[in-house]
Protein backbone atom coordinates (compact mmCIF):
# COMPACT_ATOMS: atom_id res chain seq x y z
CA UNK A 1 0.00 0.00 0.00
CA UNK A 2 2.01 3.27 -1.01
CA UNK A 3 1.51 6.44 0.42
CA UNK A 4 -0.57 7.93 -2.25
CA UNK A 5 -3.32 5.03 -1.96
CA UNK A 6 -3.76 5.47 1.80
CA UNK A 7 -3.96 8.86 1.35
CA UNK A 8 -7.35 8.81 -0.22
CA UNK A 9 -9.33 6.97 2.44
CA UNK A 10 -11.97 8.95 4.28
CA UNK A 11 -11.40 8.94 8.28
CA UNK A 12 -14.87 7.88 10.21
CA UNK A 13 -17.06 10.67 11.49
CA UNK A 14 -17.14 9.94 15.00
CA UNK A 15 -18.52 11.25 18.05
CA UNK A 16 -14.80 12.33 18.91
CA UNK A 17 -14.06 13.13 15.49
CA UNK A 18 -10.15 12.42 14.35
CA UNK A 19 -8.08 12.75 11.51
CA UNK A 20 -6.44 9.84 10.59
CA UNK A 21 -5.39 9.91 6.88
CA UNK A 22 -2.57 11.44 4.52
CA UNK A 23 -3.89 14.13 1.50
CA UNK A 24 -4.78 12.48 -2.20
CA UNK A 25 -3.18 15.32 -3.85
CA UNK A 26 -0.35 14.84 -6.58
CA UNK A 27 0.80 18.29 -6.19
CA UNK A 28 3.27 19.14 -3.28
CA UNK A 29 2.17 20.53 -0.31
CA UNK A 30 1.83 24.10 0.76
CA UNK A 31 3.93 26.18 3.24
CA UNK A 32 1.54 26.79 5.82
CA UNK A 33 0.58 30.34 6.13
CA UNK A 34 -1.84 31.90 8.93
CA UNK A 35 -5.27 30.95 7.85
CA UNK A 36 -3.41 27.34 8.01
CA UNK A 37 -3.01 27.72 11.42
CA UNK A 38 -6.16 29.37 12.19
CA UNK A 39 -7.91 26.55 10.37
CA UNK A 40 -6.04 24.14 12.14
CA UNK A 41 -7.19 25.51 15.34
CA UNK A 42 -10.66 25.97 14.63
CA UNK A 43 -10.53 22.24 13.56
CA UNK A 44 -9.11 21.27 17.05
CA UNK A 45 -11.61 23.32 18.82
CA UNK A 46 -14.60 21.26 17.05
CA UNK A 47 -13.10 17.90 17.09
CA UNK A 48 -12.59 18.56 20.91
CA UNK A 49 -16.66 20.02 21.33
CA UNK A 50 -18.20 16.93 20.04
CA UNK A 51 -17.80 15.20 23.34
CA UNK A 52 -19.29 18.19 25.26
CA UNK A 53 -22.32 18.16 22.92
CA UNK A 54 -23.07 14.62 23.16
CA UNK A 55 -22.85 14.87 27.25
CA UNK A 56 -24.99 17.44 27.59
CA UNK A 57 -27.68 15.59 25.14
CA UNK A 58 -27.45 13.01 27.39
CA UNK A 59 -28.21 15.11 30.39
CA UNK A 60 -31.70 16.60 28.40
CA UNK A 61 -32.66 12.92 28.09
CA UNK A 62 -31.63 11.76 24.75
CA UNK A 63 -31.20 8.49 23.43
CA UNK A 64 -28.20 6.57 22.67
CA UNK A 65 -29.09 5.15 19.24
CA UNK A 66 -31.64 8.29 18.38
CA UNK A 67 -29.13 10.56 19.04
CA UNK A 68 -26.47 8.84 17.06
CA UNK A 69 -28.56 8.70 13.74
CA UNK A 70 -29.78 11.94 13.99
CA UNK A 71 -26.30 13.17 14.21
CA UNK A 72 -25.45 10.72 11.31
CA UNK A 73 -28.25 11.45 9.33
CA UNK A 74 -27.12 14.92 9.05
CA UNK A 75 -23.76 15.08 8.56
CA UNK A 76 -24.51 12.45 5.66
CA UNK A 77 -27.13 14.84 4.01
CA UNK A 78 -24.79 17.79 4.65
CA UNK A 79 -21.59 15.83 2.89
CA UNK A 80 -24.00 14.84 -0.09
CA UNK A 81 -25.34 18.36 -0.65
CA UNK A 82 -21.41 19.46 -1.08
CA UNK A 83 -20.24 16.46 -2.84
CA UNK A 84 -23.42 17.36 -5.24
CA UNK A 85 -21.97 21.14 -5.71
CA UNK A 86 -18.81 19.36 -6.43
CA UNK A 87 -19.54 16.75 -8.82
CA UNK A 88 -18.80 14.40 -6.48
CA UNK A 89 -20.59 11.63 -5.41
CA UNK A 90 -19.81 8.97 -3.40
CA UNK A 91 -19.89 5.45 -5.38
CA UNK A 92 -22.40 3.43 -5.30
CA UNK A 93 -21.35 0.12 -7.33
CA UNK A 94 -21.51 -3.00 -5.14
CA UNK A 95 -17.50 -2.44 -4.03
CA UNK A 96 -18.73 1.15 -3.11
CA UNK A 97 -21.53 0.32 -0.89
CA UNK A 98 -19.91 -2.88 0.62
CA UNK A 99 -17.08 -0.28 1.94
CA UNK A 100 -19.51 2.35 3.00
CA UNK A 101 -21.50 -0.68 4.95
CA UNK A 102 -18.43 -1.46 6.33
CA UNK A 103 -16.96 1.81 7.53
CA UNK A 104 -20.32 3.23 8.79
CA UNK A 105 -20.61 0.24 10.87
CA UNK A 106 -16.75 0.05 12.41
CA UNK A 107 -16.36 3.61 11.97
CA UNK A 108 -19.26 5.44 12.74
CA UNK A 109 -21.86 3.57 14.13
CA UNK A 110 -19.80 1.74 17.03
CA UNK A 111 -17.44 4.28 17.97
CA UNK A 112 -20.22 6.73 18.59
CA UNK A 113 -22.71 4.47 20.27
CA UNK A 114 -19.90 3.52 22.37
CA UNK A 115 -18.44 7.20 23.27
CA UNK A 116 -22.25 7.97 23.83
CA UNK A 117 -23.22 5.57 26.30
CA UNK A 118 -19.25 5.90 28.10
CA UNK A 119 -20.08 9.56 28.31
CA UNK A 120 -22.83 9.35 30.47
CA UNK A 121 -20.18 8.04 33.34
CA UNK A 122 -16.76 9.62 32.38
CA UNK A 123 -15.71 13.43 32.10
CA UNK A 124 -15.74 14.45 28.49
CA UNK A 125 -12.18 15.57 28.87
CA UNK A 126 -11.40 12.23 29.46
CA UNK A 127 -12.20 11.50 25.48
CA UNK A 128 -9.51 14.06 24.75
CA UNK A 129 -6.98 12.21 26.30
CA UNK A 130 -7.67 8.95 25.01
CA UNK A 131 -8.96 9.33 21.26
CA UNK A 132 -4.62 10.21 19.92
CA UNK A 133 -4.56 6.24 21.12
CA UNK A 134 -5.99 5.58 17.36
CA UNK A 135 -3.11 6.20 15.45
CA UNK A 136 -1.27 4.37 17.97
CA UNK A 137 -3.56 1.36 17.72
CA UNK A 138 -3.61 1.64 13.32
CA UNK A 139 0.52 1.55 13.89
CA UNK A 140 0.31 -1.60 15.67
CA UNK A 141 -2.30 -3.38 13.53
CA UNK A 142 -0.70 -1.94 10.17
CA UNK A 143 2.66 -3.45 10.97
CA UNK A 144 0.98 -7.13 12.39
CA UNK A 145 -0.58 -7.12 8.66
CA UNK A 146 2.58 -6.29 6.99
CA UNK A 147 0.94 -2.59 5.80
CA UNK A 148 3.73 -0.76 8.24
CA UNK A 149 7.20 -1.50 8.22
CA UNK A 150 7.69 -1.21 11.88
CA UNK A 151 10.73 0.58 13.43
CA UNK A 152 11.83 0.69 17.07
CA UNK A 153 11.51 4.68 17.04
CA UNK A 154 7.24 4.15 16.44
CA UNK A 155 7.25 1.26 18.81
CA UNK A 156 8.64 3.17 21.46
CA UNK A 157 6.50 6.45 20.53
CA UNK A 158 3.51 3.64 20.73
CA UNK A 159 4.56 2.46 24.81
CA UNK A 160 5.22 6.04 25.82
CA UNK A 161 1.77 7.22 24.36
CA UNK A 162 0.02 4.13 25.70
CA UNK A 163 1.73 4.66 28.81
CA UNK A 164 0.25 8.28 29.00
CA UNK A 165 -3.19 7.67 28.05
CA UNK A 166 -3.42 4.94 30.70
CA UNK A 167 -2.31 7.28 33.23
CA UNK A 168 -5.01 9.68 31.79
CA UNK A 169 -7.85 7.18 32.60
CA UNK A 170 -6.38 6.70 36.17
CA UNK A 171 -8.01 8.45 39.48
CA UNK A 172 -6.48 12.08 40.22
CA UNK A 173 -6.03 12.75 36.22
CA UNK A 174 -8.62 12.69 33.61
CA UNK A 175 -11.04 10.72 35.49
CA UNK A 176 -11.56 12.01 39.05
CA UNK A 177 -10.61 9.84 42.18
CA UNK A 178 -13.61 7.63 42.86
CA UNK A 179 -14.54 8.04 39.05
CA UNK A 180 -16.24 5.12 37.48
CA UNK A 181 -13.02 2.66 36.17
CA UNK A 182 -14.97 0.32 33.72
CA UNK A 183 -16.25 3.20 31.57
CA UNK A 184 -12.97 5.07 31.35
CA UNK A 185 -11.60 2.09 30.11
CA UNK A 186 -14.06 1.04 28.31
CA UNK A 187 -13.47 4.61 26.17
CA UNK A 188 -10.37 2.56 24.73
CA UNK A 189 -13.07 0.89 22.61
CA UNK A 190 -13.66 3.70 20.73
CA UNK A 191 -9.66 4.46 19.39
CA UNK A 192 -9.49 0.77 18.52
CA UNK A 193 -12.99 0.72 16.90
CA UNK A 194 -11.07 3.74 14.64
CA UNK A 195 -7.97 1.88 14.09
CA UNK A 196 -9.41 -0.88 12.53
CA UNK A 197 -11.79 1.23 10.24
CA UNK A 198 -8.49 2.49 9.31
CA UNK A 199 -7.20 -0.71 8.53
CA UNK A 200 -10.61 -1.82 6.79
CA UNK A 201 -10.45 1.12 4.48
CA UNK A 202 -7.07 0.15 3.57
CA UNK A 203 -8.10 -2.88 2.27
CA UNK A 204 -11.38 -2.06 0.95
CA UNK A 205 -11.34 1.29 0.01
CA UNK A 206 -12.84 2.01 -3.65
CA UNK A 207 -9.90 3.66 -6.05
CA UNK A 208 -10.07 6.68 -7.22
CA UNK A 209 -12.83 8.21 -5.02
CA UNK A 210 -13.36 10.97 -3.45
CA UNK A 211 -12.30 11.15 0.55
CA UNK A 212 -15.41 13.68 1.18
CA UNK A 213 -17.82 11.40 -1.10
CA UNK A 214 -16.34 8.20 1.25
CA UNK A 215 -17.08 10.59 4.04
CA UNK A 216 -20.36 10.81 3.41
CA UNK A 217 -20.84 7.51 2.06
CA UNK A 218 -19.31 6.49 5.73
CA UNK A 219 -21.99 8.64 7.63
CA UNK A 220 -24.38 7.37 5.37
CA UNK A 221 -23.76 3.36 6.09
CA UNK A 222 -23.70 4.65 10.12
CA UNK A 223 -26.90 5.45 9.71
CA UNK A 224 -28.56 3.03 7.72
CA UNK A 225 -27.28 0.28 10.61
CA UNK A 226 -28.56 2.65 12.98
CA UNK A 227 -32.05 3.01 11.28
CA UNK A 228 -31.63 -0.83 11.19
CA UNK A 229 -30.83 -1.20 14.84
CA UNK A 230 -34.24 0.85 15.84
CA UNK A 231 -36.65 -1.66 14.64
CA UNK A 232 -35.48 -4.22 16.84
CA UNK A 233 -37.49 -5.27 19.68
CA UNK A 234 -37.57 -3.39 22.84
CA UNK A 235 -35.40 -0.19 20.35
CA UNK A 236 -38.61 2.41 20.72
CA UNK A 237 -36.73 5.31 19.25
CA UNK A 238 -33.58 5.74 17.13
CA UNK A 239 -34.91 6.18 12.83
CA UNK A 240 -38.79 6.17 14.71
CA UNK A 241 -37.48 9.20 16.78
CA UNK A 242 -38.15 11.02 13.41
CA UNK A 243 -41.76 10.46 14.19
CA UNK A 244 -42.37 11.81 17.17
CA UNK A 245 -42.65 15.48 18.17
CA UNK A 246 -38.65 17.10 18.13
CA UNK A 247 -37.10 17.91 21.68
CA UNK A 248 -33.92 20.05 23.08
CA UNK A 249 -31.55 16.82 22.60
CA UNK A 250 -32.66 16.56 18.56
CA UNK A 251 -31.00 19.67 18.22
CA UNK A 252 -27.64 18.77 19.68
CA UNK A 253 -27.65 15.86 17.75
CA UNK A 254 -28.32 18.26 14.19
CA UNK A 255 -25.80 20.59 15.52
CA UNK A 256 -23.21 17.79 16.08
CA UNK A 257 -23.97 16.26 12.75
CA UNK A 258 -23.30 19.56 11.40
CA UNK A 259 -20.22 20.10 13.22
CA UNK A 260 -18.94 17.12 11.58
CA UNK A 261 -19.65 17.57 8.32
CA UNK A 262 -17.86 21.36 8.67
CA UNK A 263 -14.97 19.77 10.33
CA UNK A 264 -14.34 17.19 7.42
CA UNK A 265 -14.40 20.25 5.03
CA UNK A 266 -11.56 21.93 7.07
CA UNK A 267 -9.77 19.20 7.78
CA UNK A 268 -9.79 17.98 3.88
CA UNK A 269 -8.43 21.82 3.03
CA UNK A 270 -5.41 21.43 5.21
CA UNK A 271 -4.95 17.75 3.78
CA UNK A 272 -4.76 18.70 0.47
CA UNK A 273 -3.60 21.73 0.59
CA UNK A 274 -0.73 21.88 3.82
CA UNK A 275 -0.25 17.63 3.63
CA UNK A 276 -1.05 14.85 6.69
CA UNK A 277 2.09 15.48 8.25
CA UNK A 278 0.82 19.40 8.99
CA UNK A 279 -2.79 17.86 9.59
CA UNK A 280 -1.78 15.68 12.36
CA UNK A 281 -1.29 18.29 14.89
CA UNK A 282 -4.29 18.36 15.24
CA UNK A 283 -4.40 16.17 17.44
CA UNK A 284 -1.78 18.27 20.21
CA UNK A 285 -5.26 20.65 19.53
CA UNK A 286 -7.56 18.09 20.21
CA UNK A 287 -6.24 17.30 23.51
CA UNK A 288 -5.94 20.98 24.81
CA UNK A 289 -8.87 22.21 23.89
CA UNK A 290 -11.14 18.97 24.12
CA UNK A 291 -9.80 19.78 28.05
CA UNK A 292 -11.01 23.19 27.85
CA UNK A 293 -14.12 22.57 26.44
CA UNK A 294 -15.05 20.34 29.64
CA UNK A 295 -13.52 22.69 32.01
CA UNK A 296 -15.89 25.19 30.37
CA UNK A 297 -18.81 23.93 30.29
CA UNK A 298 -19.46 21.19 33.17
CA UNK A 299 -16.52 22.87 35.43
CA UNK A 300 -14.19 19.48 34.86
CA UNK A 301 -10.76 19.86 36.47
CA UNK A 302 -8.53 17.52 36.07
CA UNK A 303 -5.69 16.30 38.21
CA UNK A 304 -2.41 17.13 38.45
CA UNK A 305 -1.08 13.56 36.91
CA UNK A 306 -2.88 15.00 33.50
CA UNK A 307 0.16 16.77 33.14
CA UNK A 308 2.40 14.36 32.86
CA UNK A 309 -0.10 12.07 31.20
CA UNK A 310 -0.28 14.94 28.80
CA UNK A 311 3.48 15.50 28.06
CA UNK A 312 3.56 11.41 27.78
CA UNK A 313 1.16 11.40 24.70
CA UNK A 314 2.39 14.50 23.21
CA UNK A 315 6.08 12.39 23.16
CA UNK A 316 4.70 9.62 21.98
CA UNK A 317 2.34 10.66 19.06
CA UNK A 318 5.92 13.15 18.01
CA UNK A 319 7.33 9.74 17.49
CA UNK A 320 4.88 7.61 16.00
CA UNK A 321 3.53 10.63 13.76
CA UNK A 322 6.69 12.26 12.38
CA UNK A 323 7.67 11.66 8.64
CA UNK A 324 9.57 8.07 8.63
CA UNK A 325 13.77 8.60 8.03
CA UNK A 326 15.25 7.02 4.85
CA UNK A 327 17.07 4.21 5.74
CA UNK A 328 20.53 3.44 3.83
CA UNK A 329 19.01 2.23 1.00
CA UNK A 330 17.07 5.45 0.06
CA UNK A 331 13.56 3.84 0.92
CA UNK A 332 11.57 5.03 3.86
CA UNK A 333 11.17 2.93 6.83
CA UNK A 334 7.36 3.41 6.49
CA UNK A 335 5.57 1.46 3.51
CA UNK A 336 2.06 3.00 4.19
CA UNK A 337 2.13 6.18 5.76
CA UNK A 338 -0.39 4.88 7.80
CA UNK A 339 0.54 5.88 11.20
CA UNK A 340 1.68 8.94 10.28
CA UNK A 341 -1.14 11.32 11.27
CA UNK A 342 -3.30 11.29 14.80
CA UNK A 343 -6.88 10.88 14.73
CA UNK A 344 -10.42 10.33 14.78
CA UNK A 345 -13.47 10.42 13.51
CA UNK A 346 -15.20 7.97 11.67
CA UNK A 347 -15.29 8.31 9.47
CA UNK A 348 -13.14 8.66 10.74
CA UNK A 349 -12.71 9.04 11.29
CA UNK A 350 -12.16 12.04 8.14
CA UNK A 351 -14.96 8.80 9.16
CA UNK A 352 -12.28 11.05 10.68
CA UNK A 353 -15.94 11.46 12.62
Amino acid sequence: MTMAAWSRRAPPSPLISRPVSHPSDAAAPRRADALAFVLLGVLGALWGLTPVIGKSAFQLGATPLGYVFRSALTASLLLLAIGVARRRVMPLDAKGIWFHLGSGLIGFAAPNLIGFLALRHVPAGLFAMVIPAAPLLTFVLAALTGQERPTWRRFAGVAIALAGTLLALSPGAALPVGGDRFWAFACLAVPASYALSNIFTVRFRPGGADPLALACGTASGAAFWLASASLLPGEPWGALSLLRPPEIHDAFAVAQGTLTAVAYAIYFRLLTRHGGIFASQVGYVLVVTGLGWGAAVFGEIPGLLVIPATVLIFAGLALVTSPAREDQSGQKNSRSGIATTTTTISSGKPSGQ
